[in-house]
């Protein structure tokens, strides 16, 4: 028997626009639903890694479509990182989560934006942050679109090979 827990992430997970979510997101729309009064995030995390439908991942920096030195500035930052979850079933092609990343990152984009547009006009440690993650996003775009054309370019030539064959 599939336990209501686990099977109510997998039905938001099939849903969702993202394939990637991160975990502690999952974790407290399932505590709004009233699901999860006798279990915390840690127990969550073991229920979902001890199913096959899901894939936790430690954070983006684990997806291997970054360039070492981004994945480095990434953990030392601590930025956007934590366990992402997702099914393995929405990852059926190789650029799908890349084409995902890319979704966040557009997110994350208008949020500092936004962030931007509000700000105090007084504060520069705040300015210098807002900066400092902006560009960390641009850099982070740039090496998943060049790493989505690569996939794509590659899906091409497999399909091209097949034709030939």
């Amino acid at each position: 028997m599939i336990d209501p827990i686990t099977q109510r992430a997998a039905e938001k997970l099939a849903t969702t626009n993202h394939i990637l979510v991160p975990l502690h997101d999952l974790y407290e729309a399932l505590v709004a639903e009233g699901l999860m009064s006798w279990t915390n995030v840690e127990m969550f995390d073991y229920l979902l890694s001890s199913d096959p439908r899901f894939e936790i991942i430690d954070g983006i920096e684990d997806l291997s479509i970054l360039s070492d030195t981004t994945q480095k500035q990434l953990e030392l930052q601590n930025f956007w990182s934590g366990p992402l979850v997702m099914l393995r079933s929405r990852a059926t092609k190789p650029y799908a989560l890349q084409k995902d990343v890319l979704f966040h990152l557009h997110e994350m984009n208008i949020a500092l934006e936004n962030a931007w547009q509000t700000r105090a006009a007084d504060d520069p440690q705040v300015e210098a942050e807002l900066i400092g993650m902006m560009m960390m996003t641009d850099m982070l775009e740039r090496e998943v679109k060049g790493a989505l054309v690569g996939a794509l370019e590659e899906h091409a030539r497999q399909i091209l090979d097949l034709g030939d064959a």
